[in-house]
């Protein structure tokens, strides 16, 4: 039987992009669960993995969201069994708060492109630990393409793999739990879809829209690139968890 994972998708414009083709090519089977339109699934253990996406909400509003302490107890779990889990721009705020950490709102939050400095224990130099494979997936400071408000800090159970500045960006939890701040799953399509969407929220923090379009343009097919390496990454896990049950 094919490993099985969850996808957690929380709104309709984020999805999971360009994710689905490596989760789909190596055979996965994916069930989702939209938390606004459908009941969670009462069990997670029978999953080989969980994808968690964005969310216009925020971790800080958890009382006014119900399916978020849902979610919530489902990351708990998932780093008590080992379920391999990968959080995305919310999902990781989330298995950061899941972990121990505190979220807090950003001084200037993060829309659009920007360069993540990358920690030597991603690319497994030898100055630092071996290379994680999902870490190492996004390559040497990576251009990524951010859309978050909120931050956290770092528990001691954290492994740091990314930063910009003091915000984490990109960081593993017990022995399979991902995050990343970025939307590595966007594509191109998405990214000139939230340029019309979200055109006043660009603006607002002083993003030119023009400028992340010529951004997109140039940035885009490595960013498809580092998307598809992820993702085939993850399913790799996902299949090694699959094989141990």
């Amino acid at each position: 039987m094919s490993p099985k994972i969850l996808v957690i998708q929380h709104n309709l414009d984020d999805h999971l992009n360009e994710l689905a083709l490596p989760l789909i090519e190596a055979g996965l089977q994916i069930d989702s669960w939209d938390v606004e339109n459908a009941p969670a699934p009462t069990d997670i253990s029978g999953y080989d993995g969980i994808v968690s996406l964005g969310a216009l909400a925020g971790v800080l509003e958890e009382s006014e969201h119900p399916w978020m302490s849902v979610e919530r107890k489902m990351f708990e779990q998932a780093l008590e069994l080992e379920i391999p889990l990968l959080g995305i721009c919310f999902g990781s705020q989330l298995l950061a708060s899941a972990a121990g950490a505190e979220v807090y709102k950003v001084a200037t939050p993060e829309v659009g492109w920007t360069k993540v400095d990358m920690i030597e224990a991603a690319a497994g130099s030898a100055a630092g630990p071996a290379a994680d494979p999902i870490m190492a997936a996004l390559g040497d400071n990576p251009d990524v393409f951010h859309f978050h408000y909120d931050s956290f800090t770092i528990p001691e159970n954290f492994e740091l793999y990314g930063v910009t500045g003091d915000i984490p960006q990109a960081f593993k939890v017990g022995k399979r739990a991902w995050g990343v701040q970025f939307h590595i799953e966007v594509g191109l399509a998405a990214m000139h879809s939230w340029f019309a969407t979200y055109a006043r929220a660009f603006e607002k923090q002083g993003v030119s829209v023009e400028s992340q379009k010529v951004a997109t343009a140039a940035n885009y097919k490595a960013y498809l690139e580092r998307s598809h390496a992820v993702g085939k990454a993850f399913a790799a896990e996902v299949a090694s968890f699959a094989a141990k049950k």
